[in-house]
């Protein structure tokens, strides 16, 4: 079965509190309560997909600043 992913808006701070909205990589699953969206630790920005680190942080193509992304949410 092929994967199902979506992109969805998120927030994302750096420490000097710079906000930002990113595009996340969601893939569609299914468990015990039906289909769920579970977002995965990429991120898009310009048409570059970004790998997330362990504590949900990303370092920005143009700025070099490091932002975290806010909030985990399961659709």
């Amino acid at each position: 079965m092929a994967k199902i992913l979506i992109l969805k808006e998120v927030s994302a701070k750096s420490a000097c509190g710079t906000k930002i909205i990113v595009e996340q990589v969601f893939e569609k699953i299914l468990n015990p309560e039906g289909l769920i969206w579970l977002p995965l630790p990429k991120i898009v920005i310009t048409e570059k997909v970004i790998n997330l680190n362990e504590n949900n942080t990303f370092i920005h193509p143009g700025t070099g600043k490091i932002f975290e992304v806010m909030k985990k949410t399961i659709l």
